[in-house]
């Protein structure tokens, strides 16, 4: 039976852990603090995910910016999303749908391993355990220390989820934290912890794919080697596979061309065009952004040429944003009315935007050859 919000008590204790890992002492500013309350224990103040934001699909990179936020580093999304490589993906690995998990699958597929590229750049290493009782061991200690935890999977369906509290009870912990679907616990009038308003995670921990902890030092990547990584990656992304890169984007012609979008996870339905469209347009956004500000990094001929193809990035964002704009298909644009004049557009578009990555990836192979220069 669901519960109304629980309010903590009005003094509860809050404290700057004193067993905190040298990570956070490697952080210049911490934004929330650590609270106990009776039974309860949760990092205070986390702002929910997507909160008036538009731009932001990758669930990935928004909530590893949430998470660095927290810990008082100051990044942007758009960097996070530069760093892991995810802003170069053009990935269909089920059918219409790209997944949260995209990243990760893509790892497993492509051998690519450049997920912490983000964390590692600001000195924090990052891990998963498999074992469950281990897993739910090292959440406490983290959360303790005020350190979030992500976990793909957490509420509803597997997407990447924030853990900031847990709850000790007769029945076992229950864990809560910040997910893309708080709003439907909202509707759903479920339990709701803290006057954060923070939802229960109730997959974790029997049914959540992942979880990843942030709660180790390392050697910060240094900014010119970081954006190397970054640049290999992209070149990844486009090796030969018929669901990634090239083969992604001949998949979504063809589905346009035959008025056929079917999703192997979701199934058919309003919201897979959306979805992939969207995802596309959002993250070629972030690479010419993340690209021209990473510019300046390079001298010579290699930033002439980074300029250039943050430039055709651009243009990328700018012919899928010609067809359907970005902010419609955010409003469950109903791909049932789409004429076949508008399908013609996306295949025209798809087409332009596969010449743009011919384009793309022969300059950041250049760039890539000459990299000795530095």
């Amino acid at each position: 039976m669901s519960e109304p919000a629980r309010k903590p008590n009005q003094n509860p204790e809050s404290y700057s852990p004193k067993d905190k890992p040298e990570i956070i002492n490697l952080l210049e500013q911490r934004t929330s603090k650590v609270v106990i309350d009776g039974n309860i224990t949760y990092i205070d103040g986390v702002t929910p995910l997507g909160e008036n934001i538009s731009w932001r699909n990758c669930t990935y990179s928004d909530c590893m910016t949430l998470l660095l936020h927290t810990l008082g580093v100051k990044t942007t999304y758009e960097q996070v999303i530069g760093l892991s490589g995810s802003c170069y993906r053009a990935s269909m690995i089920y059918g219409w749908d790209p997944g949260s998990s995209i990243l990760d699958i893509i790892d497993a597929h492509l051998g690519l391993g450049t997920r912490g590229n983000a964390n590692r750049f600001y000195g924090i290493d990052s891990y998963s355990i498999d074992n469950k009782d281990a897993s739910e061991k090292q959440v406490v200690k983290s959360i303790n220390a005020g350190i979030p935890v992500l976990i793909l999977g957490g509420k509803l369906l597997p997407e990447w989820s924030i853990l900031l509290g847990y709850e000790a009870t007769a029945e076992g912990m229950k864990y809560f934290g910040r997910t893309y679907f708080d709003c439907i616990a909202s509707e759903n009038n479920e339990m709701f912890f803290t006057e954060n308003h923070y939802v229960l995670l109730d997959r974790y921990p029997n049914n959540a794919e992942w979880n990843i902890f942030f709660d180790k030092p390392c050697k910060p990547t240094h900014a010119l080697d970081a954006l190397k990584i970054s640049l290999e990656t992209c070149r990844k992304m486009f090796v030969p596979h018929d669901k990634f890169g090239y083969g992604a984007y001949e998949q979504m012609i063809t589905g346009f061309k035959n008025n056929e979008y079917n999703s192997d996870f979701r199934g058919d339905g309003n919201g897979v065009i959306n979805n992939i469209i969207f995802n596309l347009i959002d993250a070629r956004r972030a690479a010419y952004i993340y690209l021209n500000a990473s510019a300046g990094l390079l001298m010579g001929e290699n930033k002439i040429k980074l300029l250039a193809v943050s430039a055709i990035y651009k243009d990328m964002f700018d012919t899928l944003q010609s067809v359907i704009p970005y902010e419609k298909l955010c409003h469950n644009f109903d791909q049932s009315t789409m004429t076949e004049e508008t399908r013609e557009k996306f295949i025209n578009a798809l087409r332009k935007c596969k010449e743009f990555e011919y384009k793309a990836q022969e300059i950041v192979k250049e760039i890539l050859e000459n990299w000795e220069e530095f």
